[in-house]
């Protein structure tokens, strides 16, 4: 979805776990698909999931985001929220 939202993959960002039991690290992405596939990996290493499994359900967020961005998300138009005053 972010990827949609921004028109790229190409970002920089970072996320910091919030999970109280972890040892709080902050990780640097300069694109989407790297956070989306240490997920994935995440999930394999620790056990959690099979990679097939995990790759099947990358595949159906994917095909959820663009059906909600497509009938869903739609640009607003800034001209319906001005005043009268023309601000």
């Amino acid at each position: 979805m972010l990827r949609l939202f921004f028109g790229s993959d190409v970002l920089s960002f970072q996320m910091t776990t919030t999970n109280t039991l972890a040892l709080q690290k902050t990780r640097a992405f300069t694109r989407f698909s790297q956070a989306e596939q240490e997920v994935v990996d995440a999930r394999v290493y620790s056990g959690i999931h099979y990679r097939n499994s995990d790759t099947t359900a990358r595949a159906q967020g994917r095909r959820v985001s663009n059906w909600v961005f497509n009938h869903y998300l739609r640009p607003v138009d800034r001209r319906s929220n001005e005043d009268d005053s023309g601000n």
